[in-house]
């Protein structure tokens, strides 16, 4: 059995993908409780830690833990924040890499928003790699995107990946995509079947001033901040703050490029309510998160699509995890000193 740790695991994405590649999650650290109290209504044999990870003493799981991982709060890095960084409080990368210190697994897995790798953060990440390097770890990082592993939307993470000894871990090649063996799965397919959930009845507005682009998809056509989805390609990436009007939604009459089209032509933007385009349900957001039907996210609706959003889709984390444990499983037992 190879046993795991999920830092700041919020509702489950990246323990699910761990579950699903192998691993054993033994343990998951995290301080929300609607996110937690999800997280233990889906993995009820794993031990919970809901404190503050800076109060949290690590060194009596040396031995016991083979892979830490984790995603550290992304608003500090990511563009639709403030980018703050190491001066944001809600920083906690120095936190997993003392829990790495600590414990000194057999490997770890951190995952992050695109901004982390950006050249305003760049040398940032670079030296707390170079921390990790200097604990005895082979340390490769990678942008993913999510699409490209089977994930039904487009999301960027960098995933930053440690094996003890020096070794360097190999990343799995895409498996979907124009250049893979299977196409990127849709919007339309993996809605197919999906569950009734209940319905969010924000209104989709026409906005008086359309930004057009080439896609009717892209632009804004509309006021909020969710977007419209095209079935018939992945999603835009669901974000953590979905609900209400900041929730994208689905145009099954294919009303959005008839109306792309006559603005294209010079008309006149419209006014009032976009009728018969539904803003996706939570079950719905979870599916375009890879998360199965039968897991049970718990809390206030809005907290529910929050926690969708910050969650590591399952799919994309089990293709990671998957090569990562086939990688540590000859070496299970030697862990750095």
């Amino acid at each position: 059995m190879m046993r795991a740790i999920d830092l700041f695991c919020g509702a489950g994405g990246l323990s699910l993908g761990l579950k699903q590649a192998g691993w054993t999650v033994t343990h998951a650290l995290e301080i929300n409780q609607d996110a937690i109290a999800t997280h233990r209504r889906n993995f009820p044999n794993t031990i919970h830690i809901d404190i503050d990870i800076a109060k949290y003493n690590f060194h009596p799981l040396k031995g016991h833990i083979d892979l830490v991982a984790g995603g550290p709060p992304c608003q500090p890095f990511s563009v639709s924040g403030k980018q703050l960084g190491n001066n944001d409080i809600r920083d906690m990368v120095p936190e997993f890499v003392r829990a790495v210190d600590e414990i000194r697994p057999a490997a770890f897995l951190m995952e992050n928003v695109s901004g982390l790798v950006s050249p305003k953060f760049s040398a940032y990440l670079d030296m707390w790699v170079e921390k990790l390097r200097d604990l005895g770890y082979g340390v490769t990082l990678m942008l993913l995107n999510a699409a490209d592993y089977g994930v039904p939307q487009k999301r960027m993470r960098v995933f930053v990946v440690g094996i003890a000894e020096g070794i360097n871990f190999a990343f799995p090649g895409p498996t979907h995509g124009h250049d893979a063996s299977r196409p990127y799965v849709s919007v339309g397919e993996a809605l197919s079947g999906c569950i009734e959930d209940a319905t969010n009845n924000a209104k989709v507005t026409f906005c008086k001033n359309p930004v057009m682009r080439k896609s009717p998809y892209a632009g804004m056509l509309f006021n909020g901040k969710g977007r419209p989805l095209d079935i018939n390609e992945p999603s835009k990436t669901i974000p953590a703050t979905a609900g209400g009007n900041r929730t994208h939604f689905l145009d099954p009459l294919n009303q959005i490029p008839i109306y792309h089209t006559y603005l294209a032509k010079g008309g006149k933007a419209r006014e009032g309510t976009l009728e018969f385009c539904p803003r996706l349900t939570v079950k719905q957001s979870a599916r375009l998160q890879a998360f199965p039907d039968d897991f049970v996210f718990t809390g206030r609706k809005s907290s529910q699509y929050c926690q969708i959003g910050n969650a590591v889709p399952p799919t994309l984390a089990a293709a990671v995890a998957g090569s990562l444990l086939v990688q540590c499983a000859s070496m299970k037992g030697r862990k750095v000193a």
